[in-house]
């Protein structure tokens, strides 16, 4: 959230509290599961409020530089150390959680999910990028925001050989959008960057890439990078802090770069493309709905053990 939407924010929370809790309290839920660092919040107190014994379990999504708030980590240090289960979303914000000071007891590493059969058939009923010439082309999918600086990967691309040979499509919508037009501009790439903005169905443009580029400041665990895999498009990542390392397998499965790092990025794409990276059956495998809805049940259920960081 930005700055500032915050006392936006915290008042649509103060009303929505008291209803919370009293709808805790009249359906008696054996458990309740919430995710995302301002909900979670909300959740906690109102299970505070309504006195419940429901098991509580929270999950957070991202890294800790999205609060940065000294206020918002006394309040996350002091609301989830009451829940019965913290889930983590990679190892990383596991290790964040327990820079709080919570107990790593209570935090479980569940990531993402990746539904291999619904991602391609959605591929297969979305729309082709737009004004699409069959000509190749590298993908990014991300919000047009700081965290995922589009600035280092347009400057990447200006200095890699795919400027010649491949065009690059940013999917996505936010408030860098002229920012980012106005400096492809000025690297000379007006005809060869396309801004496609928000799309509710990305996966037949991201299917029909010959490759997807992350280069994020941070994340937390980014799905893209799978999604990405089991369309079997490959892809080369910034070592942001949380995911890329871990759903990469430590850069088996596509390269990775450090951050904010222009050269290096130009020099990973222009690889992959030569050479891509192979055998990530491991990595969908690892990541299938049932394990990990299997891993939030036996949380929610509190008789059974789910992974621990």
């Amino acid at each position: 959230m930005d700055a500032r939407d915050a006392p936006r924010g915290f008042a649509l929370a103060l009303r929505a509290l008291p209803r919370l809790a009293s709808l805790i309290r009249k359906t008696k839920p054996h458990a309740v599961l919430s995710t995302m660092t301002g909900t979670n919040l909300l959740v906690a107190l109102a299970c505070m409020v309504a006195r419940t014994r429901a098991r509580l379990v929270l999950r957070e999504a991202a890294s800790l530089v999205n609060a940065k708030s000294a206020l918002k980590r006394l309040a996350m240090r002091c609301l989830y150390r009451r829940a019965d289960g913290l889930v983590a979303v990679s190892a990383g914000v596991a290790q964040d959680l327990r820079g709080l000071g919570l107990s790593g007891d209570r935090i479980h590493v569940v990531r993402n999910p990746v539904d291999v059969d619904r991602l391609r058939h959605l591929a297969e009923i979305g729309q082709s990028l737009s004004g699409h010439d069959h000509a190749p082309y590298v993908v990014s999918i991300g919000r047009l925001a700081e965290q995922k600086d589009h600035p280092t990967l347009l400057k990447a691309y200006a200095a890699s050989s795919l400027r010649a040979s491949h065009r690059l499509a940013i999917v996505g919508g936010g408030e860098w959008h002229g920012k980012l037009k106005h400096l492809a501009d000025e690297l000379g790439l007006g005809d060869r960057v396309v801004f496609t903005g928000a799309m509710d169905n990305p996966y037949r443009v991201l299917a029909d890439a010959n490759l997807h580029v992350l280069s994020s400041r941070w994340e937390g665990y980014p799905n893209v990078l799978l999604e990405a895999l089991a369309l079997g498009v490959p892809v080369v990542s910034t070592d942001c802090p949380h995911g890329p390392r871990e759903i990469l397998m430590d850069g088996r499965h596509g390269q990775l770069v450090p951050v904010a790092d222009a050269p290096a990025l130009a020099h990973a794409m222009d690889e992959e493309l030569k050479k891509p990276s192979s055998g990530i059956e491991a990595v969908l495998a690892a990541h299938r709905p049932q394990i990990v809805a299997s891993a939030y049940l036996a949380l929610l259920d509190g008789g059974i053990e789910a992974p621990r960081s």
